[in-house]
């Protein structure tokens, strides 16, 4: 048993915890699943002793990508000792202010890795190592693969010491990886936690999948709540046409937890037979984006809930499903129909939910379909970008995706269609659109019309590098293959309103698996300006976010993004904001650092380029952008008594810079 309170040879006095954490072996409750590449007999110590519990589990949701570890809770302080889970070679380290943060990864003789991040510090052979590198640059971002130095760790040696680094507030996050790089569940090993508690339904999804769906009588996604009937969750009773596809919103807890889990295996039933069956035990890295399509993302925007489909998308390639059920969307028959869900955790607590799908008999209205000469009815001409144009929005009037578009709001909105790219143009055009009809698309290229307002749609493929211009909006975007998970239609526009510039892609509910490139042409008057910059509009959250990594040449700008959206063009022209620096002493090793508070809520802290010195010795600036902080790193430092003088040459993304000096008393 470890004992509460540790000397270490390097200096380090830790405060390990209020209470003994012994030396943990797998759990052996429940059966073990090793991965083929590791050795049955192999044994996986639990890496800290900060506690026994988890904070978080394996795949859940995240704001973009699955979670790749688990978490282990330090009760919300940093400090804790951090250990080898086997005998390992150290292969790689990190240091961010963003993600992992300080990251440490081992290798073990197998080829399989284990990951430890968002640690304070190193264990001190590391961080000396780590800073031979950064003092040559004095840059606070750092990553490199160091196993040629050949530094070896036995199952229990001290590396690292938790912390807070990166995103987050101070826990452990332990992974395991594959040789080839794919993160697998930590249980499987038997890294877990007592746990009888079954998981939990909250919510359920209908999702109407094709042109001809309706979900109690309309046309979008319904959300149902469950009612407790003995043991089971009952979602009542639904009536449901075409091809639909159901998500839940359901999660874990372990004994005497607080935090909320992702379940472990989900299995779904019609009329007893099985229709989808998913078990999360791994997936690859490169990957972890599709949970954007293995959740339902419209929701996960809106609510920030981790609703997960019953069938799977098209570029859905993840591991998790039995792909010999078919892709779990239901097209079923006039009738009523049993479904029943059922969600399991590792150690094999079920819970049951039900609901009752109702398939009424009537056929349903098909809209008229009319092929007219484009002579006969030419199409409006959009405006200009140059005379204001495109204040329409499409997105915020119709809804479409690969195959068929509809209006959003006016059911009853009159529309036209027609089809470029081919020999054969043509114009469909729909009259007196019953409610909640859909229109079919087709072709690389449709332009769309109502009323006084035309815009096209530009087909995207999957595996397909495509480049859309748009010579009226001076932009052009460049999406290389793989950029979507499927196919679909994309329009842009570009407007101003209220004197701003914007640039709109629509549509918001398809997410993307890889950043695309937009090129766009700004005005002579800003050639060359760098303190423009492109920033995303967050309408949900009332906020615009810095597009990192923007650049502009010539007349130019240039952007990696992530995802449609608003996004807004604008100046940069305030430089960071500095605050009076205080000088302290770590309690874990003793160690002396000064910190200042430093703003940019714009282009944000170009953090790798800051100037730190401390009596006229410079040092590395740890950048903190969750409390905005800058803190002078320098192995040797120590204050000295008296007079302490201190500079800052502290610049943005948009070149702007602040330049202070402080003399402080210690």
């Amino acid at each position: 048993m470890r004992k509460a309170f540790r000397r270490l040879s390097s200096g380090f006095f830790l405060l390990s915890a209020l209470f003994v954490i012994p030396l943990q072996l797998p759990l052996q409750a429940q059966e073990l699943r090793f991965p083929d590449f590791i050795d049955s007999t192999a044994v996986f110590m639990w890496p800290t002793n900060a506690s026994d519990y988890f904070s978080a589990t394996f795949a859940e949701t995240r704001s973009a990508h699955f979670h790749a570890a688990a978490d282990i809770g330090t009760w919300g302080r940093e400090g804790f000792e951090v250990y080898a889970t086997r005998d390992a070679l150290l292969y790689r380290v990190g240091i961010s202010p963003h993600g992992y943060g300080n990251v440490i990864y081992l290798q073990h003789d197998d080829g399989s890795f284990s990951v430890y991040a968002h640690l304070q510090d190193f264990e001190p052979g590391i961080r000396e190592l780590v800073d031979s590198y950064r003092f040559q640059t004095y840059r606070h971002s750092f990553d490199k693969i160091v196993a040629d130095y050949g530094i070896r760790f036995s199952q229990g040696d001290l590396i690292g010491i938790s912390g807070s680094t990166g995103i987050g507030p101070p826990h452990l996050h332990f992974e395991l990886r594959s040789p080839w790089n794919d993160a697998f569940n930590p249980k499987l090993v038997g890294i877990d936690i007592a746990d009888s508690v079954p998981p939990t339904f909250s919510g359920l999804a209908v999702l109407p999948k094709s042109a001809d769906a309706l979900v109690n009588g309309g046309k979008t996604l319904r959300t149902l709540t469950p009612a407790r009937r003995g043991g089971t969750f009952d979602f009542g009773r639904v009536t449901a046409e075409g091809t639909i596809g159901l998500a839940v919103n359901a999660s874990d807890r372990s004994d005497n937890g607080r935090n909320v889990y992702a379940v472990y295996e989900l299995q779904m039933r019609v009329n007893g037979t099985l229709f989808f069956h998913s078990r999360v035990d791994s997936f690859p890295m490169a990957e972890g984006r599709q949970m954007l399509i293995d959740r339902v993302y419209p929701l996960l925007l809106q609510r920030r809930g981790g609703f997960q489909r019953l069938h799977i998308l098209p570029g859905n390639t993840l591991p998790f499903y039995d792909r010999s059920l078919g892709d779990g969307l239901l097209r079923l028959e006039p009738g009523l129909h049993n479904v029943e869900i059922v969600a399991l955790d590792y150690s094999g607590n079920r819970s049951v939910a039900t609901l009752t799908i109702h398939v009424p008999q009537s056929p349903r209205f098909e809209a008229p379909e009319q092929l007219l000469s484009l002579k006969a009815s030419p199409l409006p001409v959009p405006e200009p970008f140059v005379n204001g144009a495109s204040r329409f929005e499409p997105h915020r009037a119709f809804e479409w995706n690969s195959s068929w578009i509809r209006p959003r709001r006016n059911p009853a909105t009159t529309f036209g269609i027609q089809e470029e790219g081919s020999f054969h143009a043509m114009r469909r055009t729909y009259t007196d659109v019953m409610p909640n009809q859909a229109a079919k698309l087709h072709g690389e290229s449709v332009r769309i019309h109502t009323g006084p307002h035309s815009f096209r749609l530009h087909q995207i493929r999957r595996d397909t590098r495509t480049t859309l211009r748009f010579p009226a909006y001076r932009m052009v975007l460049h999406f290389p293959p793989g950029a979507a998970f499927d196919t679909t239609y994309v329009h842009a526009t570009r407007f101003t309103e209220n004197g701003r510039e914007y640039i709109r892609i629509s549509p918001d509910e398809v997410p993307m698996r890889r950043p695309f490139q937009a090129m766009i042409t700004l005005p002579d008057s800003l050639r060359g300006n760098t303190q423009y910059g492109l920033y995303f509009v967050d309408e949900r959250r009332n906020r615009e976010v810095v597009v990192s990594g923007t650049r502009i040449e010539g007349n130019t700008m240039v952007a990696s993004l992530n995802g449609f959206g608003r996004y807004v063009i604008r100046p940069d022209t305030t430089a960071p904001s500095v605050t009076r620096p205080r000088i302290w002493q770590r309690r874990s090793d003793r160690r002396w650092f000064v910190s200042v508070r430093a703003v940019d809520l714009d282009s944000g802290l170009n953090f790798n380029e800051v100037y730190f010195t401390v009596n006229g010795v410079r040092g590395i600036a740890e950048y903190d952008p969750f409390s905005h902080t800058l803190r002078y790193h320098h192995p040797e430092f120590t204050p000295k008594r008296g007079i302490n003088t201190i500079f800052l040459r502290v610049p943005d993304h948009a070149g702007n810079i602040t330049e202070q000096h402080f003399e402080i008393n210690r």
